[in-house]
């Protein structure tokens, strides 16, 4: 694999001691569960109807994106 030597210096600054290739196999393992939960979410929702905005909302709140409304 080969990348821009610009792209190299960042993640070798960014990666610390632990290395490029610790800091690599963390972003593609990532990268495929992001991939595998859509995939599923999409599946999900082609059998049981799309999510409601309520169902969202709650996701977000679960996933700590958002916090819950006050009353």
């Amino acid at each position: 694999m080969s990348l821009p030597e610009g792209t190299v210096r960042a993640l070798r600054e960014m990666a610390g001691p632990r290395g490029v290739s610790a800091l690599i196999a963390t972003a593609v393992e990532e990268h495929l569960r992001h991939q595998a939960t859509a995939t599923y979410l999409a599946e999900y929702e082609d059998k049981h109807g799309a999510f409601t905005d309520d169902e969202k909302r709650a996701a977000a709140v679960w996933a700590g994106r958002s916090k819950p409304p006050t009353c």
